[in-house]
């Protein structure tokens, strides 16, 4: 498993088809909501003249917009974790979680990962990290696995691909700055 490439897991797959089917789904619902925006506006104007109308509509299109915002993001966040997973590895790892922060171990065999720790034990194969969402069931489906064994890809800028196993869905995680804090792992 760990010399070939992540992609090539029919598992991984999955995963991703999962986070990308997720960004499709913010996209379309943008679109729909512009569209439903712009068809009332039209209607609105030549049929109903009703003056309440305009709210709705101009907060149709603010979700719209949103919502086209957003699965944009996903879409664009799902072609750059392809690359990584189509380049390197899965890694396992153990994750540690404190609040918003995560710690990644590696086993002590792996290849040494520059850490960025506060223990001095661990910090040659520990990475400290977090998530590249604010959506919390999301930052609640990863603190579900605390403690536990993930697998994980590094990507060529320090970031890193999360998932485990059961997990069915992709996680960007981002490096911390080297400064100690309360919360850290």
């Amino acid at each position: 498993m760990e010399d070939q490439v992540a992609w090539d897991q029919p598992e991984t797959r999955r995963s991703y088809a999962a986070y990308r089917l997720g960004a499709l789904r913010w996209f379309a619902g943008g679109l729909a909501g512009v569209a439903l925006a712009l068809a009332l506006s039209a209607y609105a104007v030549l049929v109903l003249k009703r003056p309440g109308l305009g709210v709705f509509i101009v907060t149709a299109l603010l979700l719209g917009l949103f919502g086209l915002g957003t699965g944009a993001g996903g879409l664009l966040r799902a072609q750059r974790l392809r690359a990584v997973l189509q380049r390197a590895p899965w890694q396992p790892a153990e994750l540690r979680v404190a609040g918003a922060h995560l710690r990644l171990i590696f086993a002590a065999d792996e290849q040494a990962v520059p850490g960025n720790g506060a223990d001095g034990e661990v910090e040659a194969n520990a990475v400290d990290a977090r998530l590249l969402t604010t959506s919390r069931w999301r930052v609640r489906t990863v603190v579900g696995y605390r403690d536990s064994e993930v697998s994980v890809c590094p990507a060529r800028d320090g970031s890193y691909v999360l998932t485990a196993p059961g997990l069915h869905n992709l996680y960007a995680l981002v490096p911390l700055a080297r400064r100690s804090g309360r919360n850290r792992p």
